[in-house]
């Protein structure tokens, strides 16, 4: 049904992406369809955040960050699905918005962190900026 189906992931809480990994892949409409997944690195795009650390702390950080995604797509992806990888740095809504756009992505299947309202209100919500922004259809896994 879908050509490319993009599963933002969280590797610092991997689990949270099972339902969105399981729902993508009975998503994907044959062997032509794509499974894209990122993962992003937030924080070293802010001049504050990033002058605490090293450009080699930084780079080791998207190098292992990489790393990770490719150990979590072998170990969640079957063989014979093509799937793309990508890394990238900044707001993940943001980020996320921007790769759907640039990528034409069908469809996203996102997990929902639940968080009590003062998280909330001070974080904003990363899938509800997606799905608020998003030109295709975004599902929400509220885990």
């Amino acid at each position: 049904m879908f050509k490319k189906v993009l599963v933002p992931v969280d590797l610092n809480e991997p689990a949270f992406s099972e339902k969105a990994m399981a729902l993508a892949l009975r998503e994907m409409d044959d062997q032509d369809s794509e499974l894209h997944l990122i993962a992003i690195v937030p924080g070293f795009t802010n001049s504050y955040v990033a002058s605490y650390f090293s450009e080699s702390t930084h780079k080791k950080a998207v190098k292992e960050l990489a790393q990770k995604l490719k150990e979590y797509a072998s170990s969640h992806v079957p063989e014979g699905v093509k799937s793309v990888l990508k890394v990238y740095e900044g707001s993940p809504a943001e980020q996320i918005v921007a790769y759907i756009k640039k990528q034409q992505i069908d469809l996203v299947i996102m997990s929902a962190h639940h968080r009590n309202p003062v998280d909330e209100f001070l974080l904003g919500s990363v899938s509800a900026r997606v799905a608020e922004r998003s030109r295709c259809s975004v599902l929400l896994i509220k885990n």
